[in-house]
């Protein structure tokens, strides 16, 4: 049986948050270069939340308290897949406009890449190697093995159209 890991927030640690803080300049309640608008679509198009969601009003409700909402309710993976990719957003920002990137900016940005690294390999599935086969037919472990591979891959959409594919085949 399959159990949904149950840490529903991540667990960034005041220090780890006062360096990201720091790199995507934070303090005055801003994050990066992003507008609202821009702010928005790119959490949309890289966790499918909306960042405006009344779920993550907190405080002034600026962008640089909107983000610190969701590490507060989001689960540890979904956290270090925002931060990777806001990262990516950092670095590309620079050198698309020939910032150089001084070593201490680089030594910052290295600190956080390893707290997203950490935070991503948060399972988000318990006991996903229970998904077996149980019989020698090659189909069934291909299936399972393919289920396995997109929950770790966190594609639930695939890991779950297999899985029917997989009970469907079991059942007849």
């Amino acid at each position: 049986m399959l159990c949904i890991n149950k840490n529903i927030m991540s667990d960034l640690k005041s220090i780890e948050k006062m360096k990201i803080e720091k790199l995507f300049d934070m303090g005055s309640g801003y994050v990066l270069d992003f507008s609202n608008r821009t702010f928005q679509e790119f959490i949309i198009d890289n966790t499918g939340i909306d960042i405006y969601d009344d779920k993550y009003d907190y405080a002034s409700g600026s962008k640089a308290n909107r983000l610190r909402a969701f590490w507060k309710k989001e689960p540890n993976y979904l956290v270090g897949r925002l931060l990777s990719d806001l990262l990516e957003y950092w670095r590309t920002n620079k050198l698309t406009n020939f910032i150089e990137i001084s070593q201490a900016e680089q030594a910052l940005f290295d600190e956080c890449h390893k707290i997203a690294e950490r935070l991503k390999q948060d399972i988000a599935v318990e006991h996903i190697n229970a998904i077996q086969s149980n019989s020698n037919d090659k189909d069934f472990s291909l299936l399972a093995r393919s289920i396995r591979e997109s929950i770790q891959k966190n594609e639930p959409e695939a890991a779950l159209d297999r899985l029917h594919t997989f009970v469907v085949k079991y059942v007849r």
